[in-house]
């Protein structure tokens, strides 16, 4: 079910891009460098091309925060599992100093 939902939804996407070509299909050159401009391009092309490009550079400037991120969960994780067993210690001391309700000598 999941995977007919998803092709229908890239089906969607798809039709919107054909539309999308079709309907911007003059050509334009685009000035990349003063004196230089590129070979006449489709102007859906020239969209598509920038919008991959700066999807990539997103991704590109995200992966420094994402391994970032990573590396402050796993040291969190540790401090975590170090206070577990903390706990446990002391826990254990708690019960170990108790006295047993039956072996206490009222005087």
């Amino acid at each position: 079910m999941l995977n007919k939902i998803r092709f229908i939804i890239w089906l969607v996407i798809m039709l919107i891009v054909a539309y999308f070509v079709s309907m911007n299909s003059t050509s334009i050159s685009v000035n990349l460098i003063p004196g230089y401009q590129t070979v006449p391009l489709p102007l859906s092309i020239v969209i598509i091309v920038s919008l991959i490009i700066g999807a990539i550079l997103a991704v590109i400037l995200t992966v420094g925060d994402w391994i970032k991120f990573k590396l402050e969960i796993k040291k969190l994780r540790k401090q975590l599992e170090n206070c577990e067993k903390e706990k446990q210690v002391f826990m254990q001391l708690k019960d170990s100093n108790q006295p047993k309700s039956g072996t206490e000598n009222n005087v």
